[in-house]
């Protein structure tokens, strides 16, 4: 139940605070006097979308904060601690919303995301406007609360897990699918360039080091030419070469020592210089031979490197992404090879999440089926009191047709009935094809579409509401099924002008449902109706007014006790200025609300 609701800088409410009781907690107030403002206000507690314009002129921020007492704390706890929160028989909820259009979430002082919020606002507070009004139109939304009165949420979660686990294999297998499909139109060229690049067998870095060889190969080739200069005065012509006539010198000087000691240390000085010279042959005849390669082996180079440039100018542009290249050809190819496997078990891990779809769908069918006809004797009973005393009501259940898959097999088109129009076959059950498999077609919300259909008046035949029902037949329907449901008493129910164009005894027995409705759950209720605005409970009324500058306008909204209840509900009746007879009829109905 909401206990207690505070704002503070939301459009034009400055400041205010509401306690709320059980039963009826009715509000009222001439059009324009903010009366929307308070519903968007439990909007944001409910987790609707915040923006920036909802600040109060020349605040930093907006906040809105409600205070829940619940009386089966139980019901909440896997909800609190799925958010990682402790259950409580108290919840608390915060929005602030800065100027900038940022907002803040709280529950009981922790920090959520809107979609937390969201989850558990709808299941806080159930609010009912001229808006859903119309989406009832919407078979979507009639199938919501076909499911909300079977109380079908396990076999819904039972359902969306197995359309769930069904859509992950379908994306699984249509991307194996395609990747086959392209892997077979590429076999042949993946196979080619791999056996290209396999056949050069690159090395990370090669083409750079042939490079270096052939450059030390171009030095080393003027450097060789030098060194057989050399070489050549060492031989000479004839062998006239240094070598030679230093073995004569030799050979001189030491026949001369042996005629003459003084010579002897100039025979050494020349053996000596001969054996030096000798290892200078020997050094450069050694040095011209491991200079580099020769022109045979430059020759295997300049290949080498012609064919890594053919490698990268095809696969490259660097060595390294030409060998990536053959990695993925070959992991591709690989994985090409094994994707039938996969391929196969896959399809059978499909055909079982079929079948797990397909018992889900049907549970889902045969608990709707019983939820359908006992909804609609029930609201059928509501709506004849509600001014309705000749109606007829059906609710007829069509199933959800699969659609061709790329390979042919039967695929879901979730949300969709194909062929299925509102109304058709009305008035008789449809049956259900054996071929549409529920398994296939079946969405996050089973296999069935629905169609609430409606006969007002005899002989009209049965039709959609979204044919023949009018705001006031929406706006009743709204309230038979807001009593069809099963109470939940930690729920509050807001109904935001739903009563919106009723009058007389329509009006007065939308106010005794209402009334009924409000011992079982707290209900809140912006009403233009003095009948629905007499209800037994708390009463508030919206008013705009210049604030204490008078400089800007602001919305208060103040409870009222039995004389100002009078007096309002008086104004209601007969305007600003109400007569005698009317204050006379404002309290007969708050006496008569009261029984």
């Amino acid at each position: 139940m909401l206990a207690e609701l505070k704002v503070s800088n939301l459009a034009l409410i400055r400041n205010l605070t509401l306690s709320f009781g059980p039963g009826a907690n009715i509000l009222t107030g001439e059009t324009g006097a903010g009366k929307s403002i308070l519903a968007g206000a439990l909007g944001l507690v409910r987790g609707a979308k915040a923006s920036a314009d909802l600040v109060r002129a020349g605040a930093e921020e907006a906040r809105v904060q409600a205070l829940f007492q619940l009386e089966r704390p139980e019901d909440f706890a896997p909800i609190l601690t799925e958010m990682g929160l402790e259950p409580t028989d108290e919840i608390i909820v915060q929005r602030v919303i800065g100027a900038n259009g940022r907002s803040k979430i709280y529950l009981n002082g922790s920090f959520v995301p809107l979609n937390k919020l969201a989850a558990l606002g709808e299941e806080l507070l159930a609010v009912s406007g001229q808006h859903d009004q119309q989406s009832l139109v919407r078979e979507a939304r009639q199938l919501d609360f076909l499911d909300a009165f079977g109380d079908h949420r396990e076999l819904l979660a039972r359902m969306g897990q197995a359309h769930r686990e069904r859509e992950a294999l379908g994306s699984k297998i249509a991307a194996l699918e395609d990747e086959l499909r392209m892997g077979d139109e590429r076999r042949e060229l993946l196979e080619y360039q791999l056996k290209e690049i396999e056949k050069v067998a690159p090395k990370v870095g090669e083409d750079q080091e042939l490079i270096d060889i052939k450059s030390t190969a171009k030095s080393a080739g003027k450097l060789t030419k030098i060194l057989a200069e050399a070489m050549e005065l060492f031989s000479g012509p004839r062998g006239g070469g240094l070598s030679a006539q230093l073995d004569r010198l030799e050979a001189i000087t030491g026949r001369a020592a042996g005629l003459d000691e003084r010579v002897t240390p100039l025979a050494e000085a020349v053996s000596e210089a001969s054996s030096l010279l000798a290892d200078v042959s020997d050094g450069i005849y050694k040095l011209g031979k491991d200079l580099g390669p020769g022109p045979e082996e430059l020759g295997e180079v300049e290949e080498r490197l012609s064919l890594l440039a053919k490698l990268k100018r095809k696969y490259g542009p660097s060595l390294e992404e030409v060998i990536e290249k053959g990695q993925a050809n070959k992991n591709l190819l690989a994985r090409l090879d094994s994707a039938a496997f996969e391929l196969n078990k896959l399809s059978k891990e499909m055909a079982l999440s079929v079948e797990k779809a397909r018992q889900a769908a049907l549970a889902l069918r045969a608990a709707r089926e019983k939820a359908a006809t006992a909804l609609a004797k029930n609201l059928t009973a509501t709506l004849k009191v509600l001014g309705f005393p000749k109606l007829t009501m059906k609710i007829q259940l069509s199933p959800l047709e699969g659609e061709k898959a790329p390979d042919g097999s039967q695929n879901g088109a979730p949300g969709k009935a194909k062929g299925h129009k509102p109304g058709q076959n009305a008035g008789r059950d449809p049956e259900f094809d054996p071929e549409r498999d529920p398994g296939l077609a079946a969405g996050a919300k089973g296999a069935d579409a629905v169609s609430f259909l409606f006969c007002p008046n005899p002989g009209e035949g049965l039709k959609p509401l979204s044919r023949i029902a009018s705001g006031g037949e929406l706006s009743r329907m709204m309230m038979a099924l807001k009593i069809a449901q099963e109470p939940r008493s930690d729920q509050s129910l807001v109904f935001d002008e739903i009563d919106s164009g009723l009058s007389g005894q329509t009006a007065e027995a939308v106010a005794l449902k209402m009334s009924e409705l409000a011992t079982r759950q707290q209900v809140l209720v912006i009403t233009h109706l003095p009948q629905m605005a007499s209800l037994p409970g708390r009463h508030f009324l919206v008013a705009k007014s210049p604030d204490q500058s008078g400089d800007r306008t602001e919305t208060s909204i103040t409870e009222l006790d039995r004389d100002l209840r009078e007096l309002e509900l008086a104004r209601m009746l007969d305007g600003a200025r109400p007569s005698p007879e009317a204050m006379a009829l404002s309290r007969r109905l708050l006496d008569h609300g009261a029984k």
